[in-house]
């Protein structure tokens, strides 16, 4: 049996969703406005101890969800699981909470984004290495059914020359997720960005080293979407990514493997490359100058 602690989020959607999807749930005591995912089979692994900062959350995931233990410290579930989720709760600050268990050599899920600062990103990637703790941080639409299908006849297009990616929401928060599914197409390799758009209306020209342009765009008033344009010498692909079910559970099959195996699914670099991206894009807006990576 794999063990897994989830640390933080509690009151969020991803510690939900990930719970239910893991542990399964309680169908009579579901909240009306919770997360509805069905529990998927990973061949023997468990939530199996919980901590937030607000105890009364945990303790209600952790009876919704059938999690035996609620700690009062973080550092309590060290020695007890085989693998730590570090959800996302809304703060972009749930990045920090993962240092106790990098050192400790746990490998350990980070839920998007790795940060909003790059030196920040750029130490935790370090000590995660530095203590041979196998990491992950990602958006799940790296894990997107549609991308995969995409992918599955990515010639027929022929080489993609430019496209563009979109959302609804904030640059960071929200933008991670048309970019990684993007990046995760078109592969690493980005030389500068530059955001052409205004505070809310985030227009981000991505130029990679071999010339090719790409955007992204994020507009806090659009309604919600993810969706992924590409153009290629022989024709052109919209792929708007709607599965949750899908991209959430794929995410953890990658994730829980890490677990097993103690590989990394991704290089870290990578997730690095997309943070510079969007902090980059951010600082962009503000000057206006094309900034490189």
């Amino acid at each position: 049996m794999i063990t897994l602690g989830i640390v933080g989020g509690a009151g969020d959607w991803h510690a939900k969703s990930f719970s239910e999807i893991i542990n399964g749930y309680d169908k009579e005591s579901l909240p009306e406005d919770w997360p509805n995912y069905k529990k998927k089979d990973f061949g023997g692994v468990r939530v199996s101890h919980i901590w937030d900062e607000n105890k009364e959350d945990a303790q209600l995931l952790a009876r919704i969800c059938n999690i035996e233990n609620v700690v009062d410290r973080k550092e309590d579930i060290i020695g007890k699981v085989d693998g730590i989720i570090v959800a996302d709760d809304c703060t972009m600050k749930h990045q920090k909470r993962a240092i106790p268990f990098l050192k400790a050599g746990i490998p350990t899920f980070i839920d998007k984004p790795l940060s909003t600062d790059i030196k920040e990103a750029e130490e935790i990637i370090g000590v995660a290495k530095g203590h041979k703790a196998p990491m992950m941080s990602c958006s799940a639409l790296r894990y997107a059914k549609e991308i995969e299908d995409f992918k599955e006849k990515k010639e027929e297009i022929g080489d993609i020359l430019t496209g563009f990616a979109i959302c609804k929401g904030e640059l960071v928060f929200y933008g991670i997720h048309p970019l990684e599914a993007l990046y995760t197409i078109v592969g690493s390799g980005i030389k500068s960005v530059r955001n052409i758009g205004n505070e809310g209306k985030d227009i981000v020209v991505i130029t990679y080293k071999d010339g090719r342009k790409f955007t992204l765009t994020v507009y806090e008033a659009i309604g919600y979407l993810f969706q992924v344009n590409l153009y290629g010498t022989d024709g052109w692909r919209q792929i708007t990514i709607e599965d949750a079910d899908y991209f959430y559970s794929n995410m953890l099959k990658h994730f829980i493997e890490m677990v097993r195996t103690g590989k990394e699914p991704f290089p870290p670099e990578e997730t690095l490359e997309i943070i510079k991206v969007l902090t980059l894009g951010k600082e962009s807006r503000k000057s206006g100058e094309e900034i490189y990576l």
